[in-house]
């Protein structure tokens, strides 16, 4: 039961971290820090990279694939 419990609360820092993570990157985008043309490379490496690994990275590769897919909707002029 402990071992579960330790398991779970990985989990949900993980998740929470990754939630947090995706919220300052858009933070970025929407301030004008980075373009959504950087942006969408800075996750197409990330992706490419973790295609590769095992099934932690590739599940890892398929998250950021998810933000790259908003931030290639997003609309916004570019940062000079």
């Amino acid at each position: 039961m402990a071992e579960e419990n330790l398991e779970n609360e990985a989990e949900s820092s993980a998740i929470a971290a990754f939630t947090l993570a995706q919220f300052a990157f858009w933070g970025l985008i929407e301030s004008g820090i980075i373009s959504t043309e950087k942006a969408s490379d800075m996750l197409e490496q990330g992706i490419a990279a973790h295609s590769k690994g095992d099934l932690t990275n590739r599940k890892a590769a398929q998250m950021l694939q998810t933000i790259l897919d908003m931030v290639q909707r997003d609309k916004r002029s570019p940062v000079n």
